[in-house]
């Protein structure tokens, strides 16, 4: 018989299975890959085409033109691309697109957050005293939730690191008893800044952790709790300054606002949201705002009654999961008060103001309900004790179908688009474009002024003739004549002749980080790349570098530094202040 032992006042797992729940883990990502690579060179639906068009730039400025992907000629005109929140280039994970080319690599990369979401939330079960059955209920219960999956595979890309929440809360909760692992933890948010999570699941991430902070405070633990949340974010910031202190300098110079925040979703949605099974992308259910994919969070009967179970049966120790679960679902409601809601108030806060989709709060309510189902298990299985591991299997198994049932029909339908042949052009030029297009533009090497909308992007801008032809720059009056151009994305030179001098605009917006490498001035027209041109001048170089990249490379490197080495060289010193014996 197996032998159960304690550590640190919790049951752990006999060695002869404690490997099992990472090769059980394989093997549902080993399944949920089937959808996705099956047909590996298709492309995606709906927002994949963004997405992978700017992870597409990213590696084209590194592969092709030698150079960090700091600007995006390629989307609205030109934008921002290394401090735009959404771009992860220096993801651990981005190496996948460096090897296996943007589209493939964004595959892969999916079927390999799934395996780190179900590991770090059993992790994270395991640490909350659930046993191993109800640690493998809680992790499937939400990794294979229809909440990710729906973002998944309609290509929120930002979304793969609310898989890495779970890794976030378990660090925290050990550094409330080892208060180095603050620095763990605010690793984690570092990796969510750096790993495309730079804006709804940052703001999303230390929002729960501080929620979940608050009620660790009522277990006798004063303030150390919400403490240590924020030393966290603060050292996940200092972790990851050197896109941080980018992205805010941009945002704060360009804050985005969406029209439209007022928004209700309907009691008659809730049950949808966590019961139905039609959880398709494509799913029509009447009344809701959005696309279905930003409503759907399946659960399942199943998950909901050990849920129930668990707050019957523990109440007193669950009872924080229960309200978190109902502000959640009160922050899903969204404007049902305006502008009393909490909905509303959450959007007075700094950052918050960009969120634009209560239904995306579902996500907290979704972290509880995975945990109380675990809590669920535990709970059956103390009353069944002589068939504990039968019922285990048996429990688990049948959510795990229950939830495949439900998710391999959603990635089955992600990519279903045959790739397009395209002509391939050796110059770079902008053209009207098509917003549903992009990907296809860019890799026939073309820029669109029309593309799809993108929080924090600068509106489409070009210049356009009469026909609606774009053009790669324009002088009034014929001034200046360009005679030729180097096109890269960081860098522009033009050979020029003008008589008189005169001022060129080029197709290119503007941003602050643009310089001529002369010293000479640019100034915006028309929200473009302008600057003048004088007679002498017969060749102008302009460069592109964002403000505060310098200095935050800086502090994330002697935040590192000071991460690995503080520790060590604190414990030497205190060691050697112990007196020998």
């Amino acid at each position: 018989m197996l032998k159960y032992r304690k550590i640190d006042g919790r049951e752990s797992d006999p060695a002869p299975i404690r490997w099992l729940p990472y090769i059980l883990f394989l093997a549902i990502t080993a399944v949920l890959a089937i959808p996705l690579l099956k047909n590996i060179g298709y492309w995606g639906i709906r927002d994949w085409d963004l997405f992978t068009t700017l992870h597409a730039a990213a590696v084209r400025s590194i592969v092709e033109f030698g150079q960090f992907p700091f600007w995006n000629p390629y989307i609205g005109g030109g934008n921002i691309l290394f401090a735009h929140p959404e771009v992860p280039v220096l993801n651990p994970l981005f190496g996948l697109l460096l090897i296996f080319g943007p589209l493939i690599g964004l595959k892969i990369q999916v079927v390999i957050v799934y395996f780190i979401g179900l590991t770090g939330f059993y992790k994270l079960s395991r640490q909350e005293g659930i046993g191993f059955w109800g640690a493998l209920m809680a992790a499937i219960v939400f990794m294979l939730s229809s909440y990710l999956t729906l973002h998944f595979a309609v290509g929120h890309i930002p979304f793969h690191s609310f898989a890495v929440f779970p890794w976030l809360l378990f660090f925290y909760r050990k550094s409330l008893t080892h208060p180095l692992h603050i620095l763990s933890a605010g690793a984690v948010v570092g990796f969510i800044i750096l790993g495309s999570g730079a804006a709804v699941p940052l703001l999303f991430s230390l929002f729960f952790l501080f929620l979940f902070s608050l009620f660790d405070c009522a277990q006798g633990r004063g303030l150390r709790p919400p403490l240590y949340a924020i030393l966290a974010g603060i050292c996940g910031i200092l972790f990851g300054a050197i896109k941080f202190f980018p992205m805010f300098d941009y945002l704060n110079r360009h804050p985005w606002i969406p029209d439209g925040t007022v928004q209700i979703t309907s009691w008659s949605a809730l049950p949808k949201m966590f019961f139905s099974f039609q959880q398709s992308p494509f799913a029509q259910h009447a009344t809701e705002v959005w696309g279905w994919h930003e409503y759907g969070a399946f659960i399942g009967p199943m998950a909901a009654f050990l849920a129930l179970v668990a707050v019957v049966t523990r109440f007193r120790q669950v009872w924080p999961y229960v309200v978190l679960i109902c502000f959640s679902l009160v922050l899903v409601l969204g404007s049902f008060w305006p502008p009393f809601s909490p909905w509303d108030l959450l959007h007075k806060l700094p950052g918050f103001e960009s969120i634009r989709v209560p239904s995306r709060f579902a996500l907290l309510a979704l972290i509880c309900v995975a945990l109380l189902a675990g809590r669920g298990v535990d709970a059956l299985q103390s009353l069944f004790a002589y068939r504990r591991m039968t019922l285990g299997i048996l429990l688990c198994g049948t959510v795990l179908v229950t939830h495949l049932i439900v998710c391999l029909p959603i990635l089955n339908k992600a990519f279903v688009r045959p790739p397009a042949k395209l002509r391939i052009n050796a110059d770079f030029k902008q053209i009207e474009g098509d917003p549903n297009q992009m990907y296809s533009a860019f890799l026939a090497n073309r820029g669109t002024l029309r593309a799809a909308w993108l929080s924090a992007y600068r509106p489409g801008r070009g210049i356009l003739g009469q026909d609606n032809r774009a053009s790669e720059w324009y002088s009034e009056n014929k001034a200046v004549t360009v005679i030729g151009r180097e096109f890269s994305p960081n860098r522009l030179a033009f050979d020029l002749q003008t008589v008189t001098g005169g001022t060129l605009t080029i197709s290119q917006g503007f941003d602050q980080g643009w310089r001529r490498t002369d010293g000479g001035e640019i100034k915006p027209v028309s929200d473009l790349v302008s600057f003048f041109v004088h007679p002498t001048d017969q060749r102008i170089m302009l460069e592109y570098f964002p403000d505060y990249f310098i200095a935050g490379a800086v502090v994330t490197k002697l935040s590192i530094l000071s991460a690995i080495f503080g520790p060590v060289i604190y414990r030497r010193r205190r060691s050697s202040k112990i007196p020998r014996r």
